[in-house]
């Protein structure tokens, strides 16, 4: 299975200064972790999750929390689609040395719950989706970065 994250920065993410470098050097480092976690697995009815992730400053004024925004399921190419918007009321009071710790929770807490997200979707279209297993693999992941 494949995981596929793209991500926007809105500019400045909070008043600290050089924190939006971290949060994308952090993306990039999970990008990474997750190609390799999810490299030979694979689940019933899924293929591919793509995440666009919004990430503060600009992009993310629509959103007044830090949630999943969107989801799609496309049956035919056996692929997700989901939205994370990370607002900017998130970083407040952030400083440089607790970022990796505040983003990575909020990641973790974002995929526990899309995981049970794609266990409903699947189910309604007659899959198994073992979200155990999917939140074990995340898990795993996240904690390379940590």
């Amino acid at each position: 299975m494949e995981i596929v994250i793209s991500s926007v920065i809105g500019g400045q993410i909070a008043a600290v200064e050089g924190l939006e470098k971290v949060v994308h050097a952090l993306i990039i480092e999970m990008r990474k972790s997750f190609k390799k976690q999810f490299e030979n697995k694979s689940f019933a009815g899924l293929d591919k999750v793509k995440i666009n992730m919004y990430i503060s400053g600009d992009v993310s004024e629509y959103c007044t929390t830090s949630e999943i925004t969107k989801c799609l399921y496309f049956e035919r190419k056996k692929q997700f689609i989901s939205e994370f918007c990370i607002a900017r009321s998130y970083w407040t009071s952030c400083s440089l040395s607790d970022v990796k710790g505040k983003f990575l929770l909020l990641i973790e807490n974002l995929f526990v719950s899309l995981s049970m997200l794609i266990k409903h979707r699947l189910k309604c279209k007659g899959y198994d989706f073992d979200s155990e297993v999917f939140k074990e693999i995340v898990l795993k992941s996240l904690i390379e970065l940590s």
